[in-house]
């Protein structure tokens, strides 16, 4: 028996985004750290370790606006 429920967020689920950092390169594909783990998808050209992307659809993309905010102790 299906849970509608259950079986729409399985469907949004795939659509969203993810942002995360490069950890690995091998050829064609890269590993992405995200905050739901380690994905494996395939990457544009010009990606390197460390780099911020933002994965979709299967693939890397490199967050080309992206910076990290300054942190400030008080």
């Amino acid at each position: 028996m299906s849970q509608p429920l259950i079986d729409l967020q399985h469907l949004l689920a795939g659509r969203q985004s993810m942002t995360g950092r490069v950890v690995a390169l091998n050829g064609g594909m890269v590993r992405v750290a995200t905050a739901q783990g380690v994905v494996e998808v395939t990457a544009e050209t010009g990606l390197a370790v460390g780099d911020r992307v933002m994965v979709r659809d299967g693939r890397a993309i490199k967050n080309h606006g992206s910076t990290d905010a300054p942190v400030f102790f008080v």
